[in-house]
């Protein structure tokens, strides 16, 4: 329990460091532009092997609910919108933010939470599927490597009154499915790319 409480504690200090402020860093795609719109997240130089983040069905799911890597390196995934959870603001390192796939053909929530009590540990999924989602936010860092433009995520719980627990958002192996979680493991490497929509996508 102590060290679960150090871990809490050491994670939140690494946000109050990376806090937004006036100053703060902008968050960049991998050619330096500044983030805004929709974007695909590849591993860096430092992250998984593997392709983009997409949306996937594992274990008992009817549909893809699972917010997993795909296993193939030229597989950029879906586009994903990040939007800071304070309106008008910019992408800054250190942001609470929320994320969400681009497109559902059926106007169905996309966005991304935590659920726990899997056998894996709490994983990443689509919200507003399973019950009992851990309430919390998402926060983009700076690499842990120092790569420039290189980015990992954190996951903080936000109950009132209670001190918040975070963790990394990394990706681990299950079933030949790379599915995101939240562990106290490294983090997850990885940049962005702007996603430009093509004539098929209309």
């Amino acid at each position: 329990m102590a060290s679960a409480t150090l871990i809490a504690l050491f994670l939140l200090s690494a946000l109050t460091f990376y806090a937004p402020s006036t100053t703060a860093k902008l968050v960049k795609d991998w050619s330096g532009n500044t983030v805004s719109g929709t974007f695909y997240i590849l591993p860096s130089l430092f992250g998984a092997p593997g392709g983009g983040i997409r949306r996937f069905p594992t274990g008992n799911e009817s549909f893809p609910l699972s917010v997993v890597q795909s296993p193939f390196k030229d597989d950029k995934g879906l586009p994903v919108t990040i939007s800071p959870i304070v309106p008008g603001r910019y992408r800054s390192v250190g942001e609470e933010v929320s994320i969400s796939f681009d497109y559902t053909p059926a106007g169905t929530s996309l966005f991304w939470t935590a659920v726990k009590g899997f056998p894996e540990g709490t994983l990443v999924k689509i919200g507003g599927y399973y019950p009992n989602p851990i309430i919390g936010s998402f926060y983009i860092r700076k690499s842990i490597f120092g790569l420039e433009n290189s980015y990992n995520l954190l996951f903080c719980t936000s109950l009132i009154g209670v001190i918040p627990a975070c963790g990394n958002v990394t990706i681990i192996e299950n079933d030949k499915n790379f599915p995101l979680a939240v562990t106290p493991e490294n983090p997850y490497e990885f940049r962005l790319e702007q996603y430009l929509p093509t004539s098929a996508d209309a």
